[in-house]
């Protein structure tokens, strides 16, 4: 970046991405506030929890297992520390 070319504020970025972005591909919606954002994407998330399937067993069965090496390692370290 050259001397005379001075960073963006926060609001003049976001503007420019804006304008950008309408000029590429018009708007099929209205632009959302940042605040409806969270609030759909909070929707979005509490509504696909509902709709995903239950872990599989063998991948619990994996998982307790790594979860019990995991355990094994974590002790036999302590006591190569505490007795080395």
């Amino acid at each position: 970046m050259s001397n005379e070319e001075k960073p963006l504020s926060r609001a003049a970025y976001r503007k420019q991405q804006e304008q950008h972005e309408q000029q590429t591909e018009p708007a099929k919606e209205p632009p959302l506030r940042r605040e409806d954002k969270r609030r759909g994407n909070k929707r979005s998330h509490t509504s696909s929890d509902l709709d995903e399937p239950a872990a599989s067993p063998k991948l619990k069965k994996r998982l307790n297992w790594a979860i019990g090496i995991v355990a094994v390692l974590i002790v036999l370290v302590y006591l190569v520390l505490f007795f080395v």
